[in-house]
């Protein structure tokens, strides 16, 4: 089955115009009418209601529990998004510190795709980077990079870091770990809703907190939109021709 129409329902998220620019690029033809299209593509995350006047046509779309293809569970788009996301989480850092990334100590949690790809930017660019994970083999990789690495139990301990980035998308930084950071800290969520980071103690704290969320739609714009066509018509490409 050879793919043609396409429509995009949602074009409001801004990523969306740029998936749509790429698609007619390849030669897709983009139609305002989703009826009379063959697929449809919907942002990223999904959302139920985005599905109730899509019948009987190919949809895509990134995250969640749907009929359709989930463009968000492809391995090159969640490498290529971790580096983008990464990226912002550098321009966030920008206009939030007055002091250079050269020589900052820096605290990592978690050492996924987004950590790993934040390290690796951080330290190219002369932070001192400490990365906090769980396993084994997580601790091995940061050694392996010549990285410092703690525990999560060392997070109660007292620490100087400049920064700290948290990519665990469930609760580290409780009142102990808060209470252990330092006053002029800046603490930066990356981790989806509801985030790491116990908002309404850090905010008594007065810390320095920052939603980190939806990076690559707030500083790369173009580039997160093409890489979502290019993942749809990977899709097409290997499981619909």
């Amino acid at each position: 089955m050879k793919l043609k129409t396409f429509s995009i329902p949602y074009l409001t998220d801004e990523r969306l115009k740029y998936t749509k620019e790429y698609l007619q690029n390849l030669g897709y033809i983009y139609l305002e009418n989703c009826d009379d299209a063959d697929f449809a593509v919907l942002p990223v995350p999904a959302k139920k209601y985005m599905f109730d006047n899509i019948n009987n046509k190919y949809v895509f779309y990134g995250a969640g529990d749907f009929k359709g293809f989930d463009y968000n569970k492809v391995n090159f788009f969640l490498l290529e998004n971790a580096y983008l996301t990464a990226e912002g989480a550098v321009a966030l850092l920008k206009e939030t510190s007055d002091h250079s990334i050269y020589g900052s100590k820096i605290l990592i949690t978690g050492y996924g795709r987004i950590a790993q790809a934040l390290q690796k930017i951080l330290t190219a660019m002369g932070a001192d980077v400490t990365v906090c994970s769980r396993s084994e083999e997580s601790k091995a990789q940061v050694k392996f990079a010549g990285l410092k690495h703690i525990t999560f139990d060392e997070l109660q301990k007292d620490n100087d870091f400049d920064v700290v980035f948290n990519t665990v998308p469930h609760l580290i930084f409780t009142k102990s770990e808060i209470d252990s950071l330092s006053e002029n800290v800046i603490l930066i969520d990356l981790a989806s809703f509801p985030g790491g980071v116990d908002t309404l103690y850090a905010k008594s704290k007065n810390i320095n907190l920052i939603d980190g969320r939806k990076l690559p739609s707030r500083y790369s714009q173009i580039t997160a939109g093409h890489l979502i066509g290019k993942t749809v018509h990977q899709i097409i490409k290997e499981e619909l021709s």
